[in-house]
């Protein structure tokens, strides 16, 4: 099946996506690394229905003896964070999806993702789940799809 070409507009329009998209992954990157300097400061007042496990697990990462998942951070960024950290956390879920129905519609799809070192299997996987995409793939694939100009 052929993929069609785009017009000036429609690249243009396309480009500056691509753009958001990587600047969203970017952001989203900064969050959870600012997330994991707050932990210490938010662990002591998080109620344990926050954390996810059951109680004891929840216990345990309260007080710092077992790991926090990355949902465990993203809870802890949702209810203590600022607005900016919550919005980050909306555009990059919206830019799972959108590179999602990129690479939908890309007729080089093998080569992009050979290149950003993501196999099959694992694009099927996010293809049908676009939650599942992790920032560092999805700035992976945008540099790619940049250094292509595709």
């Amino acid at each position: 099946m052929a993929k069609e070409e785009l017009s000036i507009p429609e690249r243009e329009a396309q480009l500056l996506r691509d753009t958001e998209i990587g600047q969203s992954a970017r952001q989203y990157v900064e969050m959870e690394k600012w997330a994991e300097q707050q932990i210490k400061n938010w662990l002591p007042n998080v109620d344990e229905r926050h954390l996810s496990g059951s109680k004891e697990s929840a216990y345990l990462k309260k007080l710092g003896h077992r790991a926090l998942t990355k949902g465990d951070l993203l809870n802890l960024v949702l209810t203590f964070g600022d607005e900016q950290h919550k919005q980050r956390i909306t555009s990059f879920k919206q830019a799972q999806t959108d590179l999602s129905n990129r690479l939908d519609k890309m007729s080089n799809l093998g080569l992009v993702l050979k290149q950003a070192g993501i196999n099959y299997n694992t694009y099927y996987l996010r293809k049908s789940e676009p939650e599942r995409w992790k920032a560092e793939e999805v700035i992976a694939v945008m540099t790619v799809l940049q250094r292509l100009k595709l």
